[in-house]
């Protein structure tokens, strides 16, 4: 059973001691090593250097036909667009579904031109013949996704029939050199997502019910289920005699038994994810507990992919991400049916850029994470992302699924180069740090700020405490030269940290001692009372 947080209370009475002379020297301290950690992040962009995701330019492509952009992919030192065209009586040629063209900045910004199939993609004789008996036979087709695998096959993606799971794939083999090869039309083994969850769900059996009044299902022995009486409820207590819990909300049918619920569940450091399906239900729910905070939050986009973060940091999923820390945020928008395109992280470890992609209209949300800031910057939706060697990204910008002319583009710069171009750019000035190399920094620089975290919790209990001590000694550990005064010396604050962590469970360790002789005392009185009562005789009463 997970402890429970320091109620108000308690926590009134440590701050009466020494507790709040310690929590002040943890905050100090915290903030010494989150300035120590920044400085240390400076000095390692100065000599690996470091590029932050931002906007770097737009520009717009015309297109003859009223058009909506679907997709885009780099291929052979040129971008290939996807478009789908209203085509009313006419048949469907490559011009209105295909353009190649090629981004070229200048001292006025970005611009995209047409250019020539240098890589051979589109001329092929027998793709000209599918793709005319594609438009012929399938009267409804349309170009769903462009895309590029691991395998470096390049596919074009068409919808046949009534879902898009009804699929004709274009397939094409890229060379080495950048020339591109068809191979056919009936691609579809390439067309295979990467898992949607990178973790096993465990399924209770009956063996995990426990009887009582208000019966209930355990979790782990961490957290308990419970779907009778007409709510769904979550509890931290394995208390059968009551109904009560942390959470709580509405069922359809309320006179279901444990037997008529499936619930799942997997644990991902500190958080449980639990996935519930009450009795005659369609609508699977997923919710999150907290074992440090006791918080519980229902985020159904689980259910369509969940990935754990580097570094055991927490969960994305689309459209937003749950930390170890108790950190959450949850974007606005449309984040139905989006699935695990790909995750790519970029060369020096601190980032890794999540693509989800919605097969029905084509959007892709694009979530770009940061180790060090454990935070993901605002989503980016579009039609297509295209990345380059140099870590340019050109997307198209979402105007919606209105056929249109002119089509908005956005240019990035990123940190999601390839490793080529990292492993040729030079470092400046490297001494210790570059013997230490630009991913063990990031790795560092990341565990310290977690520990600076830690020392100022939101709400204080002895786990989070010790999750605390537990970090530093893991920095500590993993990390033995943050001791160095080239590298800031980290290690003496982490320390320092650490002692001052150590100390305030002493002072809970207090609390829980004085808990238990108020409980003595109370059962005590309690008894006195109960004995009292008994020896009273009503027929002894007199009136006076």
């Amino acid at each position: 059973m997970t402890e429970s947080p320091i109620a108000d209370g308690d926590l009134q009475a440590l701050e009466t001691g020494s507790y709040e002379v310690l929590r002040d020297r943890l905050a100090a301290r915290a903030q010494e090593l989150h300035q120590k950690s920044d400085r240390l992040n400076e000095r390692r962009q100065e000599v690996f250097g470091g590029s932050e995701l931002d906007i770097a330019g737009r520009t717009r492509v015309r297109t003859t036909n009223l058009c909506v952009p679907r997709d885009i992919v780099h291929v052979g030192g040129s971008l290939l667009f996807g478009f789908n065209v209203a085509l009313h009586l006419r048949t469907a040629t490559i011009a209105d579904v295909f353009g190649l063209y090629e981004l070229k900045e200048d001292k006025d910004g970005y611009s995209l031109e047409h250019t020539e199939d240098s890589a051979g993609i589109l001329d092929d004789a027998e793709f000209l013949s599918h793709f005319e008996e594609l438009y012929r036979y399938y009267k409804n087709a349309k170009l769903i996704q462009l895309r590029v695998t691991e395998s470096s096959h390049l596919l074009a993606v068409f919808q046949i029939g009534d879902t898009v799971h009804d699929v004709r794939v274009f397939h094409w083999q890229i060379g080495l050199d950048g020339k591109v090869r068809y191979l056919g039309n009936r691609g579809e083994r390439y067309h295979v997502f990467p898992p949607s969850h990178d973790f096993e769900w465990t399924h209770v059996t009956r063996d995990d019910h426990v009887a009582g009044r208000f019966p209930h299902i355990d979790v782990d022995g961490a957290v308990f289920v419970e779907t009778t009486g007409g709510d769904l409820t979550i509890k931290v207590e394995n208390n059968t005699e009551s109904g009560e819990g942390i959470y709580h909300e509405p069922v359809d049918h309320p006179d279901q038994t444990l037997d008529d619920v499936s619930v799942a569940w997997a644990k991902i450091g500190g958080l449980y994810l639990l996935r519930i399906l009450p009795f005659r239900e369609t609508v699977v729910r997923y919710l999150v507990f907290d074992t440090r905070s006791h918080d519980v939050t229902r985020i159904d986009a689980i259910g369509e992919a969940c990935l754990r973060l580097p570094e055991d940091q927490g969960i994305i999923f689309p459209g937003g991400y749950y930390l170890q820390s108790g950190d959450t945020k949850i974007f606005e928008g449309d984040n139905s049916d989006l699935e695990l395109k790909r995750a790519i992280r970029s060369p020096n470890g601190e980032d890794v850029l999540y693509a989800f992609h919605r097969r029905t209209d084509g959007l892709y949300k694009l979530l770009p994470y940061n180790l060090i800031r454990k935070e993901v910057q605002n989503p980016i939706p579009c039609h297509g992302y295209s990345l380059f060697d140099d870590g340019s990204m050109v997307v198209f910008r979402d105007e919606g699924d209105e056929p249109i002319d002119r089509h908005e583009m956005q240019i990035y710069k990123t940190p999601f180069t390839s490793v080529a171009h990292a492993d040729s750019a030079s470092t400046n000035d490297a001494g210790y740090l570059g013997k230490i190399g630009n991913a063990e920094l990031v790795r560092a620089i990341s565990e310290a700020f977690t520990v600076s975290r830690l020392a100022t919790p939101r709400t204080a209990s002895r786990a989070g405490f010790e999750d605390l001590i537990a970090a530093a000694t893991r920095t500590l550990d993993t990390f033995y030269w943050l001791d160095r005064e080239d590298v800031g010396d980290l290690a003496s604050t982490l320390v320092s940290i650490r002692e001052t962590a150590e100390l305030v469970i002493d002072e809970f360790e207090k609390v829980r001692v004085i808990r238990a002789r108020a409980a003595d005392a109370l059962k005590e009185a309690r008894e006195s009372q109960a004995e009292l009562e008994r020896s009273l005789r009503p027929s002894e009463w007199h009136e006076t």
